[in-house]
Order: structure tokens, then sequence, then C-alpha cells
């Protein structure tokens, strides 16, 4: 009795019914959209972020002796300590390997660059351009500046490769900016560097890289050559880290590093890591607000729509009242029609939720989402939910009719 009732009562009403699945499905179909981003945004915000650079430091831990007279400190003299080049494969060994996007190590000496008849004492730094990596299980793994970096390099001529070693015979460079124009340095030009007056080489310089920081005043080559010629072996001062680090804390990737790796400090760039937990929450925030806003919305129209409803049934309602009905079996006759219209508004709001998906991350980001199933049964317990809240109004009103004022007025 009670499902032909239920039955009868929609069919009877396809309209209004029609108007109140509309409403959940315009509703609930921005928090699916919504939902379905953001199960994907935090690694992608974290990708385009990643473009900008590194955001872990890793350096030696140093020896450093106190310098004074009796109780006043006046310095501090380091022993000036390295990395091992073939240790740092362990960085893709750690529990948060999947994070780590990249990274790029790095040797500096300070050397003297003789040009066009002009001489200056310039940073030479060796480092991984785009190096393939064989990892314990196997697996090749590409890295260096260029995948970490290359946002922000702005790169005149060409990106030199890691096979060259001071015994080639032709030896590539790429200059920073303020090199080139110190020296009036172009593409093509030769450079001769010189290393403690021990050690000449003759390089070609094939790039010319703007950074806007202290990159524009080095001279870069591959860390082989740089190790060959400063005579620092296997050798590295710092290694830069790009982690993906909206899903764990950049600390924790800090400290299982430093676990993997020997007498080393891995410092996070504070500054790059909060900006980008900080646009994360932002957009979050927004989309919480505006799904919010939405679901309220269908609150609104749902009510609307079954006030209207009970307004067009009261003869309806009076008659089961005076028949004996009691108030839970007309509470459970609309808080089911209510379930009915939420889980079929949702189900429609999810599908059209995820065509808003895939526009808003193509606008976006200019790639697409993968659809999350996940979503769906949360979309449905949403729409069920703001479908109940939506019909409390209408039920006290139902409860409040008359039976006896409503039928002598329909009599």
């Amino acid at each position: 009795m009670f499902l032909r009732i239920i039955s009868k009562s929609l069919s009877k009403r396809k309209g209004r019914i029609i108007i109140a699945v509309l409403a959940v499905v315009m509703g609930v179909s921005i928090p699916a959209a919504m939902f379905t981003v953001s199960l994907d945004i935090n690694h992608k915000i974290g990708l385009e972020f990643r473009k900008f650079g590194a955001n872990l430091l890793i350096v030696p831990e140093s020896d450093t002796i106190p310098v004074g007279i009796g109780d006043i400190s006046l310095s501090s003299v380091s022993n000036q300590q390295y990395i091992n080049e073939t240790d740092i494969y362990k960085i893709k060994t750690i529990n948060w390997s999947k994070n780590i996007q990249g990274y790029a190590p790095f040797l500096y000496e300070v050397i003297s660059a003789q040009a066009k008849g002009q001489e200056q004492q310039v940073v030479l730094t060796g480092t991984w351009f785009e190096k393939n990596t064989t990892l314990l299980d196997g697996t090749t793994f590409t890295t260096g500046v260029r995948r970490i970096n290359s946002w922000w390099w702005d790169v005149e001529g060409e990106w030199i490769n890691d096979t060259q070693s001071t015994d080639s015979l032709s030896v590539e460079c790429m200059v920073g900016r303020s090199v080139a124009d110190k020296m009036n340095l172009e593409i093509g030009n030769k450079i001769t560097i010189d290393f403690q007056n021990k050690r000449q080489l003759e390089i070609e310089v094939k790039g010319i890289i703007t950074t806007g920081g202290t990159e524009d005043n080095h001279i870069f080559t591959s860390l082989e050559t740089a190790q060959n010629f400063t005579e620092h072996d296997n050798a590295i001062h710092t290694v830069q880290v790009s982690a993906l680090c909206t899903g764990c804390p950049i600390e924790e990737i800090a400290a299982e590093i430093e676990i993997k790796l020997d007498n080393v400090e891995a410092k996070t760039i504070l500054q790059m890591t909060n900006t980008e937990m900080s646009v994360l929450n932002t957009v979050e925030t927004m989309m919480m607000l505006v799904t919010f806003v939405a679901l309220l919305a269908t609150i609104l129209g749902v009510s609307s729509t079954m006030t209207t409803s009970i307004l067009d049934r009261k003869t309806e309602i009076g008659l089961m009242m005076s028949l004996g009905a009691e108030n839970l079996k007309i509470i459970s006759l609309f808080l089911t029609e209510s379930l009915l219209i939420g889980t079929i508004g949702g189900s429609i709001g999810f599908s059209f939720g995820i065509i808003g998906a895939q526009f808003v991350s193509l606008i976006v980001f200019n790639s697409l989402v993968t659809p999350q199933i996940v979503v769906l049964p949360l979309i449905i317990g949403i729409s069920t939910v703001v479908s109940l809240i939506a019909a409390i109004i209408p039920i006290k009103s139902a409860l409040r009719i008359d039976p006896v004022t409503v039928l002598r007025n329909n009599g």
C-alpha cells in the first residue's frame, strides 16, 4: 500500500518532481566537479610548483671549530665536507620516493676565465643537466636541472649533455647572463678556464642562461667535467631536490633523506613550500565556499518545490489522516519521496559534475582529470542529506494540516 501511494504520488506530480530533481542536479553537480578536481588538484598544483625549482636543499654536515679569545667568540672555521655522488641515488629509496620529482647535484669551484682578452674570476658549476640514473630495482630515472628548473631557466641557445669530460675533444658549457655580458660572450665563443694555475681547459659556449638569480654569475659544465678539472672525483657540494609535498609533510621527506644519506642535512626552502601550501589552502577554501553556496541553493529549491506540492496535496493528506494515518506514516511518505529525489538528482548531478571537472581542468591545467568513482557515493550521500534537510519545513507544514477543515472545505 505504501509503495502504491508513493508511485501514484510521483506519477501524478511528474512536473514538480522533475523540478525538484533538477534543483538537486544543479546543486550537486558543482560539488561533484569540485571533489573530482580536488582529488587531482593537489597533485597538479604540486607539479606546477615544481616547475619553479627545488624545495629541498641537501648539504654536507661540516665540522665547525669556534675561534675566539677566552670567552669571546670571534668566528668559526669550517672544514669543507662533500657528498658522495654515488650515494645520491638513495634519495629515490625513501618511503616517499614517489613524491621525488627530480634532483640535481652541484659542485662549485672558483676559477679564472679568459675570453676576448678579458679575465674574470667566476664560479664553475658542475651539475647534471638531464641524466639517466639506474635505481636499485633496475628502473631508469631521468633527472637533472632540466627536469627541476626548466621553467625559470631561460636558455638562449642549447642545453648541453652530461656525457662530456675534460678528456673530450670539445667541452661545452653554458654561461650565466651576467658572465656573458661582462665578457662579451656569444654562443660559439671559446673560453679558457684556469684552476689554481694547475690546469687549463678550453670550453665552448653552447647556451646562455638567464634566471635573475645567482646562476647568472656561473659557468655551467657537466658534473664529470667539473670533477675532473678540479680534481674532486665523486664529490659534490649540494643536491637540489624537487619534492611533491602536497600529500605529505616536506619535513618528513627531509628527515628520511638525512637517514638514507650519511652526514648530510636536508633543508627545506620554506618560502617555496609555504607559498605552495598557502595556494593549496586558498584553493580548497574557495572550493568549500562554492560547494556550500551551491548546496544551500539546492536546499531552498527543493524545499520550495515540496512546499508547493504539499499545498496541492492538502486534501490527500487530510483524507489519510482522517482514515487513521499516524504522523510517522506521513513523515515516512515525504522522506521517501525526498530520498528518491536526492538519489536520482545525485546520480545525474555526478555525471554533469564529471563534465564540469574536465572543463575546469582543461582551462586551468590544460589537461583532463581522471573520473573518480569514489565521488559517486559521496555525492549521492550529500544529495540525499540535502533533500532530507529540504523536506523538514514541508513535512512540518503537512503535519499541521487539520483533516476536518480540509475535508469540509472540499466537501
